[in-house]
């Protein structure tokens, strides 16, 4: 766990968030595809020199006393990731989706067959479940590179001095982004740990399995999203299409959060082993911080298409800090249930301030009072489901999710009509 979060870490500083910047440029027609992979690679390339030197010295100085192999899966997991980012960001950016939905599901799926290859039946312990991991990302890079045809478009030609600039002047500010969210999502376990031990860390470690669920269905649409933000931005939103799509987003995150923090229980049975079972309680404030989160991640969209990425990291260090702070006061007076807080009203702080900073650039005329009755709607049904999973608790959950329902209505009716018209397209089609 520490290799994999210390490979995070790095990945970005190293890296200075290159293939962020190659995806957003690729848009701009006055740059050329070819000059922005090669330039980036170029970068890429130089940062992994820096990386391995430094990983060199830590492993020849005795004070530091870190296993070689650790080392080495440290570097290999930064490389390979790296890699991974950038060919995936590219084809995103080249309008290559398929091949970066294929790398996606690539990666997964090797990192899988890996993991049971040298877990299960070569047993190779910790170090197997390192190189299962580098090794699905290594899979999904080859494959990547060659459904590109990436070594058409690399040239050393193509590396342009005033490209790398632009580059690294755009990814520079991200850094900052990447480090304070991986703040907001490890501090507080550090701390845990500090105050309340490794148990209660464990705890809470397990309490995210069910959080994961929306960020995985959240990312997804973060994704697609980002492309139509940068594509067809328009500062005036005559067309009401960011309002939509905001209301859209906002909407489906909600009624999962809801149907999520009602099965959160039924869940923790199937998912969670019986010493860890009390992480359930944890779940409901995770949720619905993952619901501000995912509302950051829309409006940073707005942000990349305007190349303002100085918010992101100005936004997102503010709520590091919020969370670092309310970590240290919350766990030492609530416990567990402290983290999870903090960690919610920190993705509400991000949230508030990129929203903000959003009206500098767009005019999003959604009915905030209605998003701010479902938020209010969802804390009262966390509270309600602390009392358990007995008739009562679970009826005053159902009940909160039909007012949700109800709030949002018009939402749902639209997205029935759209579906019905879909489906009586593809019927005549047959």
């Amino acid at each position: 766990d520490i290799v994999i979060t210390s490979a995070n870490l790095v990945l970005p500083i190293v890296i200075l968030c290159v293939e962020s910047a190659i995806l957003r440029f690729c848009f701009d027609k006055k740059y050329d595809p070819d000059e922005l992979i090669s330039s980036g690679l170029f970068v890429f390339l130089k940062g992994m020199i820096v990386c391995a030197a430094i990983t060199f010295f830590v492993a020849v100085v005795p004070f530091f006393k870190v296993e070689t192999s650790y080392l080495v899966a440290f570097y290999l997991m930064v490389f390979s990731t790296g890699m991974y980012n950038i060919l995936t960001n590219y084809a995103r950016g080249v309008d290559k989706v398929q091949y970066m939905v294929e790398m996606s599901l690539i990666i997964t799926s090797a990192s899988c067959l890996f993991n049971i290859l040298l877990l299960v039946v070569f047993r190779c312990g910790v170090n197997g479940y390192l190189l299962a991991n580098y090794l699905g990302a290594f899979t999904a890079v080859m494959w990547g590179a060659f459904r590109l045809k990436i070594h058409r478009h690399i040239h050393i030609k193509k590396v342009k001095k005033d490209t790398i600039r632009e580059l690294q002047k755009f990814g520079f500010p991200l850094i900052f982004n990447k480090i304070g969210w991986w703040i907001n999502s490890s501090s507080d376990r550090y701390i845990v740990t500090w105050i309340l031990g490794a148990t209660a860390n464990g705890i809470y470690t397990v309490s995210y399995k069910i959080p994961t669920m929306l960020t995985a269905c959240s990312d997804i649409f973060t994704q697609a999203w980002q492309l139509s933000a940068i594509k067809d931005f328009d500062p005036e939103d005559k067309d009401h299409f960011v309002a939509n799509m905001y209301e859209l987003y906002n909407g489906f995150l909600v009624l999962c959060c809801s149907v999520l923090i009602i099965l959160t229980i039924p869940f923790a049975h199937i998912l969670y082993a019986k010493s860890f079972f009390v992480a359930w309680k944890y779940v409901p404030p995770l949720m619905i911080s993952f619901i501000f989160g995912g509302l950051s991640g829309f409006l940073g969209s707005i942000f990349t298409a305007v190349k303002d990425t100085k918010i992101f990291s100005y936004s997102t260090m503010i709520g590091a800090t919020v969370n670092t702070i309310l970590n240290f006061i919350l766990v030492y007076y609530m416990g567990i249930m402290g983290a999870a807080i903090a960690t919610l009203v920190s993705n509400v702080v991000i949230w508030l301030v990129r929203l903000q900073r959003s009206k500098r650039y767009i005019s999003i005329r959604v009915n905030f009072v209605r998003h701010i009755v479902m938020y209010l709607l969802l804390v009262l049904q966390f509270i309600v489901c602390l009392l358990g999973f007995n008739i009562a608790p679970v009826i005053i959950q159902v009940v909160i999710f039909v007012l949700l329902i109800v709030v949002n209505r018009e939402l749902i009716k639209n997205i029935l009509e759209k579906i019905r018209i879909i489906l009586r397209k593809y019927a005549k089609k047959r």
